[in-house]
């Protein structure tokens, strides 16, 4: 886990009172690289992420409050990461969920976008330079997922 060009290792200034929702979001940013993610979006992946990973989850929070507080917070996680595979597991989730709004579960069935909306807020759609696919890009038509279903 490198990260990505262009960006610090360090992780977004947290509140004094650490919880898992601003860990959480603080974490996932440290994970993709993007400074500006939605508060909404990470409580909602963090409860599909916890449903299926409760305890793997809680232990990447714990390795990431651990490492937050080191010099290199990106290297520090990633060393922890690299020990255990559970919490190496639950940190491929964690990005794959931001990155596609899906995620596969512990039973390896995957875990769909929750709505149409984190299918859209996916952050492959900002990487390839594209509209979310099965999405209308531009009003004045229908737009959004399932746009296909509503007759004219």
């Amino acid at each position: 886990m490198a990260a990505p060009s262009g960006t610090s290792n360090s992780p977004k200034p947290r509140s004094p009172t650490m919880t898992d929702a601003t860990d959480f979001l603080a974490l996932s940013e440290l994970l993709t690289g993007e400074t500006d993610l939605d508060e909404q979006l990470a409580e909602a992946y963090r409860g599909r992420l916890a449903a299926g990973y409760a305890q793997d989850l809680a232990a990447l929070l714990t390795a990431y409050r651990a490492a937050a507080s080191q010099g290199n917070p990106l290297g520090a996680l990633t060393t922890a990461v690299n020990a255990d595979p559970k919490l190496a597991r639950v940190t491929r989730e964690t990005v794959t969920v931001w990155y596609t709004g899906q995620f596969t579960k512990p039973d390896e069935t995957p875990d769909a976008p929750a709505t149409p909306q984190q299918y859209q807020a996916g952050l492959i759609w900002q990487v390839i330079k594209a509209h979310p696919l099965a999405t209308a890009p531009v009003p004045p038509a229908a737009s959004g997922y399932g746009y296909w279903t509503q007759h004219p």
